[in-house]
């Protein structure tokens, strides 16, 4: 019962918050995507990687959102299938972020369960924005230090050197935040550290340009153009992370728990008449 009540909620929570996002992205995101695809130039070799949280044509921000970064495909095989621009394209970044967004929520109302059933605070939609300020630093912010989001064009490591990176990134925050609210005084000085560490081994990097189009011109643009994909990105990112933490916050004592509780209570009644 508890499941089933805490997956319909997280399905509910995850569209909801999908929704917001896409409607984010479209507005501020996309329009500096397509700008950056017009200064892509077809070369013979082809690269196509993508990483978890990221649309069919490997550019969305969540990843997010979710979440991680993408090897943008500098080079692109004239073949290889993507999503027509407009509704098509938008329709595989909602189905994405769906997706992102229904595991996300799941993964924040378990953990919300887990600390509310074992006593440690009860979860209010005010405490839920902390959850979802915390949510965006581990999967977005911290990450973002080492990698921040990429526009197309730009020169990356490789894509395996990233993702373990971001993960070490997402699991040392994670682990760190939980052990500086939650965690015994003995136990902050070492979440501490684990904050500091992926950012003391380093995120792998290129040697060299972030752009290597031959146009100068047309790298100061992309280079304006990528630091507008950062801020557009983390805002986006953010108010996604900042719905999530708040609904699922409401929806846990209000859903969730509320069925939970009904539940052990008609169980104790029955063996109580036994």
């Amino acid at each position: 019962m508890l499941f089933r009540r805490m997956i319909t909620a997280a399905l509910a929570v995850g569209f909801i918050a999908a929704c917001f996002l896409t409607l984010l992205q479209t507005v501020t995101v996309s329009p500096i995507i397509f700008a950056a695809e017009t200064f892509e130039i077809a070369e013979p070799a082809v690269r196509v990687s993508a990483e978890p949280g990221h649309t069919a044509h490997g550019h969305s921000d969540h990843g997010h959102s979710g979440h991680g970064h993408n090897d943008h495909g500098h080079h692109h095989d004239s073949e290889a299938w993507a999503p027509e621009d407009g509704a098509e394209r938008t329709f595989y970044t909602l189905l994405s972020n769906t997706l992102a967004g229904i595991g996300f929520t799941a993964l924040m109302l378990g953990l919300m369960a887990i600390i509310q059933l074992r006593g440690k605070t009860t979860l209010t939609p005010l405490k839920g924005l902390a959850w979802g300020m915390a949510s965006f630093m581990v999967f977005f912010a911290a990450p973002g230090v080492g990698l921040p989001p990429e526009i197309p064009g730009i020169e990356a490591a490789t894509i395996e050197n990233r993702q373990g990176w971001w993960f070490l990134a997402v699991i040392g925050t994670a682990v760190g935040l939980y052990l500086l609210v939650y965690g015994a005084k003995a136990l902050k000085v070492v979440g501490l550290f684990l904050l500091v560490l992926p950012h003391l081994v380093g995120a792998p990097h290129l040697g060299g340009p972030e752009f290597a189009h031959p146009d100068p011109a047309a790298v100061a643009q992309l280079e304006q153009l990528h630091h507008q994909f950062i801020m557009a990105s983390s805002v986006s990112n953010l108010l996604f992370w900042l719905v999530v933490g708040v609904m699922s916050a409401w929806v846990l004592n209000r859903h969730v728990l509320k069925g939970f509780a009904s539940l052990g209570r008609a169980e104790g009644m029955a063996l109580g008449a036994d």
